[in-house]
């Protein structure tokens, strides 16, 4: 007998868009999650494009979708996945325990790309979560790497906090024009476009300068990297991908028979919030209508 019809791996909106489905439509499901749920909500400090919320700090919107969650008694399971083994059913395995399935739903999303230097791992003031270290850094010069919107946003949210902010930018600026318009009207943030780093300067373990492609050096007392991500999917095998992503049909699954998958870990043109909610629904109500 199986544990669960479905087992949903990762808490994120594509994650709990999809348990929330799947739980209303009568179908048992469990949702896992080795962090907090809300996903990359949690490390934003204010979301203005979701409908029905002018402006919301990414982890009250995620304690929103949480407390939904938890009113439809979904059940939640606390920790990480290390495999999901296929045989006539799904296994899905952890460190200590494991759930067998009919269907898995991966909703797993990205971790945080680094620069790839020397240090980078080693030294303090390296960040990854502006919304996470940012206050570490009060009244104090740092530097953002990235064009997107997150590297624009790390930096708005950060100029609120330090007397300085360099907004490193290596290729393009793909931001979108508002989030760019405002970091021009912030006096304490300054762009460097086609700007890269390449070294690493610390003095007792502590970040103290960049040096940047040109052979300039920048005083920085924390560096936030903000250069998009990779998917989490080495616990699934036989899979097929594309650039590491995982690739679905119109119904989110994958190659795999009964293995779904949704949101920033899929394959897709756009990444946001309101698209994730919209791969794992698109999941659970396939799953329904197959039953």
């Amino acid at each position: 007998m199986l544990d669960f019809d479905t087992i949903v791996i990762g808490a994120g909106p594509a994650g709990m868009g999809a348990s929330l489905y799947l739980k209303r439509a009568g179908i048992e499901v469990l949702l896992i999650d080795k962090d907090a749920p809300g996903g990359q909500m949690l490390k934003t400090s204010k979301i203005e494009n979701y409908l029905g919320y002018e402006s919301i700090n990414g982890a009250d919107l995620a304690l929103k979708m949480f407390d939904h969650v938890k009113k439809n008694d979904i059940p939640f399971e606390f920790g990480e996945v290390v495999s999901v083994v296929k045989d006539e059913n799904y296994t899905v395995k952890l460190a200590s325990k494991e759930f067998t399935c009919k269907h898995v739903i991966v909703a797993t999303g990205r971790i945080p790309n680094k620069l790839g230097l020397a240090l980078e791992d080693q030294i303090q003031g390296v960040s990854y979560c502006a919304v996470c270290d940012g206050s570490f850094y009060r009244n104090k010069t740092v530097g953002v790497v990235g064009g997107g919107n997150s590297a624009f946003t790390n930096a708005l949210y950060l100029a609120d906090l330090c007397d300085k902010v360099y907004l490193m930018v290596r290729g393009e600026v793909r931001a979108n024009a508002e989030l760019v318009n405002r970091a021009k009207n912030r006096d304490n943030i300054i762009v460097l476009k086609q700007t890269a780093v390449k070294e690493l300067i610390a003095e007792d373990n502590r970040l103290t300068k960049v040096v940047l492609q040109n052979d300039k050096t920048l005083d920085l007392e924390g560096l936030f990297v903000a250069i998009g991500g990779r998917p989490k999917v080495d616990f699934i095998k036989n899979i097929s991908l594309e650039k590491e992503y995982i690739t679905v049909n119109e119904h989110m699954e994958s190659s795999l028979k009964g293995l779904y998958a949704c949101g920033d870990v899929i394959y897709k043109e756009f990444y946001q919030i309101a698209t994730a909610i919209n791969d794992g629904v698109i999941a659970a109500l396939s799953i329904k209508a197959g039953e």
